[in-house]
Order: structure tokens, then C-alpha cells, then sequence
């Protein structure tokens, strides 16, 4: 069901990799990727003002502890705060 409303959004689209068995890759369109600093932005909020809900330790993290940088990956996309 989410896939089919981020697919009609216009956020995703499906590539058939094979048809039988039936395996579909899904990726992120253009506008899916518009929306990856936005999301971002909420994993930052939540990673430091709701680590003790988010996390086993109660420990806050900074985006970078999270997901960090490594060639060949998305550009950076996390927001200044």
C-alpha cells in the first residue's frame, strides 16, 4: 500500500528487474530525492532532542554518528542545526 501511494506521488517508481519469479527494484525520482534533507532534518531533531526514546543507552547522536560519510554514497545531505 505505501509503495503504490509513493509510486502515485510521484516519490518512487518501480524497475521490473524479472518477470518470473516477479522482482522489482523500486528507486527514489527526482522528487524522492528533493525530499531526503527533509527527512534528514527529522532524524536530526529526533536523534538529539528524543534519544531516549530512540535509543537502548538514552545517549544523543549526531547525524554523522549515524550515517557517516563515505565515498561513492549520496551527496550530504544533512541540514545545519
Amino acid at each position: 500500500m505505501w509503495l503504490r501511494e509513493l509510486g502515485e506521488g510521484g516519490f518512487i517508481r518501480a524497475g521490473i528487474v524479472r518477470e518470473c519469479p516477479r522482482v522489482v527494484e523500486w528507486e527514489l525520482t527526482e522528487k524522492g530525492n528533493d525530499t531526503i534533507p527533509i527527512l534528514m532534518s527529522f532524524l536530526a531533531i529526533d536523534t538529539k532532542w528524543y534519544a531516549d526514546e530512540v535509543f537502548e543507552d538514552s545517549r544523543a547522536r549526531t547525524l554523522d554518528e549515524i550515517y557517516p560519510s563515505s565515498p561513492g554514497c549520496l551527496e550530504d545531505h544533512t541540514p545545519a542545526l
